[in-house]
């Protein structure tokens, strides 16, 4: 059990890309993805350098472990079609050992407060179908499911079936 006292939230920083880096390996590993080095250096370098975005990038740090990055969360400012500001939620992610005790929904509490600043009219999430963890807990704190994303990867599929 974790002794959520010495839990911190904390906006990333540029000096702490590797440990965001490993996460990140960690969170598509487990969803049987390929890292690709070159997309999560464009997209995080984008959000940490932002002026818009920078404190978007929230993490978890354990200080009982020598201030070990333990988890993150990504939550943007968007503009949809029509001009409204909406906030988005793309990744939460805990190491192993930290999930099921409260760090996920204190991750996600904060990334609301930054979003609510940044005076946001709504907050979405996409959640892929393997993560359903994930479901419970947005549910757990009010998002209501809107609608379904369905994808199709042209990269895997023949149209002509």
């Amino acid at each position: 059990m974790v002794d959520m006292k010495n839990i911190r939230i904390e906006n990333a920083t540029p000096d702490q890309i590797d440990s965001l880096q490993a996460l990140m390996k960690l969170l598509i590993s487990r969803y049987g993805d390929k890292f690709d080095h070159k997309r999560f250096d464009w997209g995080i370098r984008r959000r940490l350098y932002d002026p818009l975005q920078r404190h978007g990038i929230l993490i978890a740090i354990d200080e009982d472990k020598d201030n070990e990055v333990i988890g993150m969360i990504i939550a943007e400012l968007r503009i949809d079609p029509f001009g409204a500001s909406e906030g988005y939620i793309k990744q939460v992610f805990l190491k192993e050992g930290y999930r099921g005790q409260g760090i996920g929904e204190l991750l996600v509490k904060k990334a609301i407060e930054h979003l609510q600043k940044i005076k946001v009219e709504k907050i979405k999430v996409n959640i892929k179908e393997k993560a359903k963890e994930a479901a419970k807990l947005y549910a757990k704190m009010n998002f209501k499911k809107v609608y379904e994303v369905l994808e199709l990867d042209l990269s895997k599929e023949s149209l002509e079936d």
